[in-house]
């Protein structure tokens, strides 16, 4: 009796766990800017060695256009989740309360005062395929253009915005070179000029 009672308390944790998880989607209206300058970010465990470059150089490619400054901490198992770690995620199950015509999704965790504190980004690997510029599939996404536009969502830049974005397909001879939309960037130097 005394296994059975703890089996079933045992599930009632795990039940109550999963229920409480932050459900994905966007933020309060607003302006949320990113609290602090020097982010660590996490890689999903799952994640080539190519993709690993790739994803490692777009975040670079913030750090030298702007205040921030990006460190990578390595590879862990993927989790969208409030749980202090900042985490690029490949979905191959991807959310049910997302669209799945989305390429990516940027999930923000705000402090109390309204701040950015963590930013998760997600990938869709179920509906998407991503490669990089040095690989450059036919047909694939490129990783460095999606992750350019969700690192500027993780600051806070067009957070919410349900609009499909419009990224570049590869194709066969094409020499693709990763750079920061000009839109975005422009929004970032009017929502960060004056901090």
């Amino acid at each position: 009796m005394k296994i059975r009672v703890l089996a079933v308390a045992a599930v009632v944790v795990l039940l109550c766990l999963a229920c409480s998880r932050d459900r994905l989607g966007p933020p309060p209206s607003g302006v949320h800017l990113r609290a602090g300058g020097a982010i660590s970010f996490y890689l999903d465990k799952a994640a080539s060695d190519a993709l690993e470059l790739a994803i490692r150089e777009s975040f670079q490619l913030w750090s030298d256009a702007s205040i921030f400054k990006f460190s990578y901490t390595g590879k862990a198992p993927g989790r969208a989740a409030r749980d202090g770690r900042n985490q690029v995620i490949l979905m191959t199950r991807w959310p049910k309360e997302l669209s799945i015509g989305k390429a990516a999704w940027t999930q923000v965790y705000l402090d109390a005062s309204g701040k950015i504190a963590e930013a998760d980004i997600l990938l869709n690997a179920q509906a998407f395929s991503f490669t990089t510029r040095r690989e450059a599939k036919v047909g694939s996404l490129y990783v460095e253009e999606v992750l350019s536009m969700e690192i500027g969502r993780s600051l806070g830049i067009g957070l919410g915005d349900d609009a499909k974005d419009q990224f570049h397909v590869a194709q066969a001879g094409e020499v693709f070179e990763p750079d920061i939309d000009p839109a975005q960037m422009a929004a970032y130097l009017s929502l960060y000029a004056t901090n």
